[in-house]
């Protein structure tokens, strides 16, 4: 194989990859919005949503691990919509209160998703070494994220650390799309991982936008 016809044939294995991924991304996004709406129907303890979600999560891994397709697309699907079940009351109260403040982090957060792509993809960086610092940065923010549950923290750099990591974190999945590495080119997982930098962001901008 010529090198500009090895070129062209992995520019297409990487929009390949990188189209099926944002399907999924965007069909868990229609979901979990589905879910936010139907919220109000849904009269269950917020918690139980979380244990549901987080249960999900991990079911979804293993039954992609075990070749089980079918079924971690069905716990894919389940999981989107939870989270919105989860989500809902907050983003309904936030949306009849102050709706420019949703407005707002939905479309940061789409840009950021937007730029972070555009960046990768038209970039030759490599991102491989950000991996382990961003899980231990995220791990800090949750063990920060708890504690300021139970100790008076300023959630204020909480939140602004937590959107940097989730940023960072966003850059690097896309770079794992981009990348392909072995064992790390599962459209599905790759978009259960942009998902939940998605919604993280989301979240976290909406905070910052209402204390604003």
């Amino acid at each position: 194989m010529l090198p500009h016809e090895a070129l062209q044939t992995q520019v297409q294995v990487e929009r390949s990859l990188l189209s099926r991924v944002l399907g999924w991304l965007g069909l868990s996004l229609v979901l979990t919005t589905v879910g936010v709406y139907l919220s109000p129907q849904v009269q269950l303890p917020w918690w139980l949503f979380a244990i549901a979600a987080l249960g999900l999560i991990f079911a979804t891994q293993a039954a992609e691990r075990a070749g089980r397709r079918s079924l971690a697309i069905g716990l894919f699907v389940a999981f989107a919509v939870v989270e919105g079940l989860f989500i809902g009351p907050l983003v309904l109260v936030t949306l009849r209160a102050q709706p420019d403040v949703v407005g707002n982090a939905l479309l940061g957060t789409v840009g950021i998703f937007m730029v972070a792509g555009a960046i990768v993809y038209m970039t030759s960086l490599n991102l491989a070494a950000w991996g382990k610092w961003l899980l231990g940065a995220l791990l800090v923010g949750i063990v920060l994220s708890i504690a300021a549950i139970f100790i008076p923290f300023n959630r204020l750099l909480l939140d602004v650390f937590l959107g940097v990591v989730f940023v960072g974190l966003t850059f690097f999945d896309f770079w794992r799309v981009k990348a392909e590495r072995a064992g790390d080119n599962d459209s599905l997982m790759l978009a259960l991982s942009l998902y939940l930098d998605f919604l993280n962001l989301f979240l976290i901008l909406m905070r910052l936008f209402s204390r604003r």
